[in-house]
């Protein structure tokens, strides 16, 4: 059997409830093995392995951790050329998902930031911007590594300073579009 063509982690605790619909948008990807799907999971949530297993889902226990000490301790365990990790609601159609891990795998781009929530229509209405948060980041393997992976220390600052990193370096990097994420 060949590779995968990407790994696709899902972070269990960041998900929380949300777990079985996030697997359940991206289960047809490991059907067709495009992507090798895993739960990385420190909760310790007996119910995590089944859920994982009824999408397909490899599942990856670790000990408690902060997000970048979990990912950095689950890509080494993954074989695909492309990663993706989102975290809680960042992916919302496969079809977008396999587009911009195209973009990534060919070459086009080396990063695609997975924005996360967009201000509230309050806030666009007084033209409030507040940075965009980071939910996800489809990048290849080669910048991953090169970038010695995710700062084992950080938790919810892990992707954020990996972008940080991956624009120190010279990556090109863009921002996936709402249209890009979803429909």
């Amino acid at each position: 059997m060949a590779a995968p063509h990407g790994t696709l982690l899902i972070d269990a605790r960041s998900a929380g409830a949300r777990l079985p619909r996030e697997l359940a948008l991206v289960a047809s990807l490991a059907v067709d093995q495009s992507f090798e799907l895993i739960v990385v999971d420190d909760t310790q949530d007996p119910r995590v392995t089944g859920i994982a297993r009824r999408h397909g889902a490899r599942h990856l226990r670790l000990p408690g951790a902060p997000l970048g000490q979990r990912l950095a301790t689950a890509i080494p365990k993954t074989s695909g050329s492309v990663l993706v990790f989102p975290v809680l609601g960042s992916l919302s159609s496969t079809r977008s998902l396999l587009q911009l891990a195209q973009r990534v795998s060919v070459g086009e781009v080396d990063a695609v930031i997975l924005p996360g929530s967009t201000p509230g229509l309050f806030a666009r209405l007084l033209g409030r911007r507040k940075p965009t948060s980071i939910a996800g980041i489809c990048l290849t393997r080669h910048w991953y590594e090169r970038l010695g992976g995710c700062d084992p220390d950080l938790d919810r600052e892990a992707l954020t300073d990996l972008v940080a990193r991956l624009r120190l370096c010279g990556a090109r990097l863009e921002l996936a579009a709402p249209h890009q994420r979803g429909s």
